[in-house]
C-alpha cells in the first residue's frame, strides 16, 4: 500500500512540473490581451495609476517592462493573483501591448511622412490684434484646470524626462502647496529647475490642467500617486 501511495505521489509531482509553465514573451495572443488586460484596468484605476494604454511606451519599453519573468512588474509588488492573472494571461496582455504600441508606432510615423509631403509654405504672419494679443497675455489661474486632461499633458512631461535621462517625477512627490509654490509668479520655480521651459511652447490653460492633475493626486491628497 506505502509503494502506491509512493508512487502517486510522484506521479502528481510529475504533472505539476509538466503543468508550471514560464512567461513566454514569443507566446500570447492579442485579442485576448486586450479583453484580459481589462482586469488590470480596473485596478489601476482604484489606486489612481495609469491607464494602460499601448501608447504610453514604445514597443521597446514593454518589452523591457515583461522582460526575465517580467521582473519589472513583480519589482512594483504587483499581486497578479489577487486579481486572477496568470501567465498565460500576461502573456496575451504582453502581446496585445507591443503589438499595438508598434501599430500606433508606424502609423504616426506615416502620418508624418504623409504630412511633410503635403506640407506648404507657412503663410506670412498677420498683424497681432487685440484679441489676439489678450489671449497670449493670458494670467495663469490657479483655481482653473482639469486634471483629466492635465494627465496627458503629464504624460508628455514624463517622455521628455525619460528620454532625456532626467529625474522621473510623480504627482506624489510632493504636497498640494508645494506644487502650488512651483506654479506660483509665472511658474518661476519650474523654470528655474526647467532653464528651456519656454522652449516647449506651454499654454497658459496646459499648465492650468497639469497643476491641477498634480493636485488632484499630491502626496497630501485622498489618493496620492507615487509612481508612473
Amino acid at each position: 500500500m506505502k509503494r502506491v501511495v509512493s508512487a502517486l505521489a510522484v506521479s502528481l509531482v510529475f504533472f505539476a512540473v509538466q503543468n508550471v509553465q514560464a512567461f513566454n514573451p514569443q507566446g500570447g495572443n492579442a485579442l485576448w490581451g486586450k479583453y484580459a488586460i481589462q482586469t488590470c484596468r480596473s485596478c489601476h484605476k482604484e489606486k489612481g495609476l495609469t491607464a494602460l494604454d499601448p501608447h504610453e511606451r514604445s514597443r521597446e519599453q514593454w518589452e523591457d517592462v515583461f522582460a526575465d519573468d517580467y521582473k519589472k512588474l513583480r519589482e512594483m509588488s504587483h499581486d497578479f493573483t489577487a486579481v486572477g492573472i496568470n501567465d498565460r494571461q500576461l502573456e496575451n496582455i504582453y502581446r496585445y501591448l507591443v503589438e499595438t504600441s508598434a501599430k500606433n508606432a508606424s502609423a504616426t510615423s506615416m502620418a508624418t511622412s504623409s504630412a511633410a509631403k503635403r506640407e506648404k509654405p507657412a503663410p506670412a504672419a498677420k498683424k497681432t490684434t487685440a484679441t489676439s494679443r489678450q489671449k497670449s497675455d493670458k494670467k495663469f489661474d490657479m483655481a482653473a484646470g482639469d486634471p483629466g486632461k492635465g494627465r496627458y499633458i503629464f504624460r508628455k512631461c514624463l517622455n521628455c524626462h525619460k528620454k532625456k535621462k532626467v529625474p522621473v517625477v510623480s504627482p506624489g512627490d510632493r504636497t498640494k502647496k508645494a506644487w502650488d509654490r512651483f506654479f506660483a509668479k509665472d511658474f518661476r520655480k519650474i523654470k528655474k529647475a526647467m532653464p528651456d521651459f519656454d522652449t516647449y511652447k506651454y499654454t497658459v490653460s496646459q499648465m492650468e490642467h497639469l497643476h491641477q492633475f498634480l493636485r488632484k493626486y499630491a502626496l497630501d491628497a485622498d489618493k496620492p500617486k507615487t509612481c508612473e
